[in-house]
């Protein structure tokens, strides 16, 4: 917030011109570009547990082909 407010104060007393729109686009750029790597990389682990939970728990979600039905055999096609 701080360096929205900032920015905006610059813009405002017409200090620095299109420098300080262009510092505040690239700080801010940077700012959301460290949240989401740090986010991304902080759920791998969430992720990876997750498959791998879903892999062990087998064909729970399997889905038949439109011939089961009629010969009673079921194939299961996993989906991942």
């Amino acid at each position: 917030m701080l360096v929205l407010t900032a920015a905006m104060v610059l813009d405002h007393l017409e200090i620095g011109g299109i420098v300080a729109e262009l510092a505040f686009g690239i700080l801010f750029g940077g700012i959301v570009l460290t949240l989401s790597l740090a986010i991304g990389l902080g759920s791998r682990d969430l992720v990876s547990r997750s498959l791998e939970s879903h892999i062990e728990r087998g064909g729970e979600h399997g889905v038949a082909p439109p011939s089961a039905h009629a010969t009673g055999t079921v194939d299961v096609i996993r989906h991942f």
